[in-house]
């Protein structure tokens, strides 16, 4: 057998070895022996064979795992794709055409990649596509009309609807490809496209040939749900209807369809079929957002789980593990936790998208379908199809054993030998899981009390939505059966009960909906003789000013001042926190009136500066100015200092207090970190920096190393400014989001336009 032979064989046997899916078993021994085998052709030096084994070990890249990025992956195939076109150029007669097709179908995938696997700069994929397109003989039409189509995606990508449309038109005049592309999946591709670009007609227009039959549909393919959200904006409800209920249940669905499910049922009042469609694919779910698709879903599962929370649906779920699984992941959610992670994980993705394209599309669009409302109140669905999967036990914890009451109060005791914190709570939750597996009551309320034990003994930053699921099913079961607890049960639950309130209310957490029947629900079991109605009177206020009711909130107020007085609330730090309310409520003159004279000389005086100056007492706003600048550091007081050198024109002294507070200004795109008081400085501070480069005194500097990031030079008061209006947009809806109420949006926006 001569060389050439040999090395036919081989690469035939491996062939057969080929991986059923993209990483799945066997992809890394694949792409090695390819790798073996490219070497080896190189030598041979035969032609066809050389770019046979290069079109294969480019293949078998896909099983290669990277170290540090996709690039270094993609960069390697798109080298290998290069070279045989340059052979193909250089020899066309020794390339079968098989092999030529194959080459176009490689590099189809890579665009495909780019645009929404892997995403690249759209400047990037132009490039390579007009480098193909250069490289593409003028009788390839097929292979020329695909470019076409990824120019047409691009653009969409980046929200270019005009330049789209232009495109799609162009392609719907020529013959659609037979090679290169599946059909009806094409036209499912471009439904989606229309759908999210909001031309609903379009996206019709796209997949009806499909659903017609007048292109070719493969048998295991449903494309019903890509025209859900377009069917329903359009009126359409029947087929909306129909389209939902025939697929929704089905195994196996690609992303744009679970979002389409989800947001179908987040706007159509059906909250309760999402929950089950949530779980039916929660395995798809869980994880980083690194694809278009994947910030689209996330995005979908934020709305929903807002719903959910709005009207009061939330509740403690389990996501359970899988067999063999290793984990350290607590099992026990609320659609609270998983609405926030979600929504953080889309707005992250489609903020690193925006980068790459130039635009703020993907933002914008995402951040406008995490505040949709209902289309229809409620829609009728029919019949769910089986048990809906959110109402299904959960199965045991492949990670504990224990499922009698008595191997459950065996594990309980023995979870203070744990080292960590973190640990315990792992523990419990599983705990709870197995005890719902098995019914096991006895030993659950041990379990709840213990778990909620340990929430409590973490940071106010830290598991505030497991905290406040945790805290609120203790409240609901004592609701339902106040006899349940006994007297030492009650006293742990009361005595929690303002931390949560606190907890919740300082950091964003849970929709106002869920703490204001919370309230209630605590408020029919008050204990004679303490202060517990207090702390529900007390929390209601601050509830009512998050909400920016202004009405509710003197109300809620003078509800708690009917009370006999308490020593708890009569503290300084108290009185500080109620002006602070009618601050955020801009109520500036009724503060100065009522409180200004205590607020002297003290701790916290700094913050009247501004109703000070705007009631034209500017001698006296300067001299706490003065007195104060140097030493603000929480977010209120940078804040007032900041409004102070922006109205009188001090930005020079402005520039200052940003430099010496940008720890306050390094913020995370998450609920953690970023309270209420923040909002305040982040306003301020793009007033601020917006003047000084108005005012010709921007500048250029380095933003000295955190702890998440190193130092990075290239910072401008002109860059800070586009910076933070963006987060104060972001939080700013954040807290919208959750009250239902954009009177904060509108306070803080007006401040940074001032």
């Amino acid at each position: 057998m001569t060389g050439r032979d040999a090395l036919r064989a081989r690469l035939d046997t491996a062939y057969k070895e080929h991986p059923d899916d993209d990483g799945g078993p066997g992809a890394e021994s694949y792409w090695r022996t390819m790798q073996e085998i490219l070497g080896e052709a190189e030598a041979l030096g035969d032609t066809e064979l050389l770019f046979e084994a290069r079109l294969a070990y480019a293949w078998a890249l896909r099983g290669k795992s990277w170290k540090k990025s996709s690039r270094e992956i993609f960069t390697e195939w798109l080298g290998l794709l290069r070279q045989c076109l340059l052979t193909l150029r250089a020899e066309p007669d020794s390339i079968c055409e098989e092999h030529i097709v194959l080459m176009w179908n490689q590099f189809t995938n890579i665009l495909d990649i780019f645009i929404r696997l892997y995403p690249e700069p759209a400047d990037r994929v132009h490039r390579l596509i007009d480098e193909l397109e250069r490289q593409c003989p003028p009788s390839r039409h097929e292979v020329r009309y695909v470019l076409d189509m990824f120019r047409m995606k691009i653009e969409a990508r980046k929200g270019n609807v005009a330049e789209a449309e232009r495109l799609w038109r162009d392609l719907r005049l020529r013959p659609q490809p037979t090679k290169h592309l599946v059909q009806d999946g094409s036209a499912a591709g471009a439904a989606a496209v229309w759908e999210r670009l909001g031309r609903d007609e379009l996206a019709i227009e796209a997949l009806t040939p499909v659903l017609t039959g007048q292109i070719p549909r493969r048998e295991d393919r449903v494309f019903g749900d890509y025209l859900l959200m377009p069917y329903l904006r359009t009126g359409r409800m029947d087929e909306a209807v129909a389209a939902h209920q025939s697929t929704y249940a089905r195994t196996g669905m690609k992303l744009e369809s679970i979002a389409s499910h989800l947001e179908f049922c987040a706007r159509t009042g059906n909250e309760e079929r999402g929950l089950d469609v949530l779980h039916r694919n929660l395995r798809r779910l869980r994880g980083t957002v690194t694809t278009v698709e994947a910030m689209w879903t996330a995005a979908a599962v934020a709305l929903l789980c807002r719903r959910v929370t709005e009207r009061g649906l939330d509740e403690e779920w389990v996501w359970s593990c899988e067999e063999g699984c290793e984990c350290d992941v607590a099992p026990l959610h609320s659609y609270a936790e998983l609405g926030g992670e979600r929504r953080w994980a889309a707005l992250e993705f489609a903020r690193k998208l925006d980068e790459m394209d130039g635009t703020s599309y993907c933002s914008e669009e995402i951040m406008r379908r995490l505040h949709a409302q209902p289309i229809v109140e409620h829609l009728e669905l029919p019949a769910p199809v089986g048990e809906p999967a959110h109402r299904l036990k959960p199965r045991l914890s492949p990670h504990l054993a224990a499922a009698t009451t008595d191997e459950l109060r065996d594990e309980l005791a023995r979870v203070h030998e744990l080292d960590r914190r973190w640990k315990r709570v792992v523990h419990l939750q599983r705990l709870m899981q197995n005890a719902f597996a098995t019914d096991e009551r006895d030993a659950l309320m041990d379990i709840r009390f213990a778990h909620l034990d340990e929430l409590l003994a973490y940071g106010p930053t830290a598991m505030r939505p497991d905290l406040f699921a945790a805290f609120t099913t203790l409240v609901r079961l004592h609701d339902a059966e106040p006899d349940l607890l006994g007297g030492e049960r009650l006293d742990r639950l009361w005595t929690a009960a303002p931390v949560v309130l606190e907890r919740v209310l300082t950091r964003a957490t849970v929709h106002a909906v869920q703490i204001r029947e919370l309230i209630g629900m605590l408020g029919r079991h008050c204990r004679p003789g303490t202060t517990d109605l207090h702390h529900l009177r007390w929390y209601a206020v601050e509830l009512e000013v998050r909400c920016g009711d202004v009405d509710a909130a003197r109300a809620a107020w003078t509800a708690f001042t009917s009370l006999p007085s308490c020593d708890e609330y009569a503290t300084w730090s108290t009185v500080w926190r109620r002006t602070e309310w009618w601050l955020d409520l801009g109520l500036d003159d009724e503060v100065l009136a009522t409180v200004a004279p205590a607020l002297s000389g003290k701790d916290g005086e700094e913050c009247l500066i501004v109703p000070y100056l705007r009631a034209g007492q500017e001698g006296k706003a300067r001299e706490i100015h003065e007195r104060t600048f140097a030493s603000a550091e929480s977010p209120r007081q940078v804040a007032a200092h900041l409004e102070f050198c922006a109205l009188t024109g001090d930005l020079v002294r402005a520039k200052e207090i940003i430099r010496g507070t940008l720890d306050m200004f390094h913020v995370y795109y998450d609920d953690t970190e970023f309270t209420f008081d923040r909002l305040r400085p982040c306003a301020a501070a793009v007033l601020a920096c917006r003047l000084i480069a108005a005012r010709g005194l921007d500048e250029t500097w380095t933003w000295p190393e955190h702890e998440c990031c190193p130092a990075e030079e290239g910072w401008t008061y002109a860059r800070l400014a586009t910076d933070y209006r963006t987060e104060l947009k972001l939080f700013a809806y954040r807290w919208q989001e959750l009250t239902g109420s954009d009177f904060h949006v509108r306070r803080m926006n007006a401040i940074a336009d001032a």
